[in-house]
């Protein structure tokens, strides 16, 4: 069988609301690749995207660049939840979180969690998020 790399942004998701959901009990939030239309009503919203990277090995390991927004209708909830998707990112590498498809092996982070107000504060006061940038690891999932 061939191996190739795996979907590393539905990897990622996939472990982020498990462990959101596993170690802070956040049933409450919604975890997404791409930005909804109707977002707004999804509160608390985490998006996370592969925003830059490279295979390290085409065969075996996959580095990605991802950033994390995390919204929510107070600061101070927002900054909890980038508080706890950092923590909950970094476990799911250390745990090497597997999807059947992939594994995540690797975290580091880059910047952040910054607050960061952005267009949608101009048209919606009561709307919070902070940013983030992570290094994540993907590989494979064997056997």
């Amino acid at each position: 069988m061939v191996m190739i790399l795996p979907d590393s942004e539905s990897l990622a998701r996939d472990a982020l609301e498990h462990h959101l959901v596993r170690d802070f009990k956040r049933t409450d939030t919604s975890v997404r690749v791409i930005m909804p239309n109707d977002w707004i009503k999804l509160f608390p919203l985490v998006t996370i995207r592969k925003s830059s990277g490279t295979a390290r090995n085409a065969r075996y390991l996959d580095s990605g660049v991802f950033t994390v927004h995390c919204f929510a209708g107070s600061r101070k909830e927002a900054s909890l939840l980038s508080r706890q998707v950092r923590r909950a990112l970094a476990d799911a590498c250390l745990e090497r979180y597997s999807d059947g498809e992939g594994a995540l092996t690797y975290f580091k982070e880059i910047t952040g969690p910054l607050y960061s107000s952005g267009d949608t504060q101009l048209n919606h006061p009561d709307v919070h998020r902070f940013v983030a940038s992570y290094i994540l690891y993907s590989h494979p999932a064997s056997g």
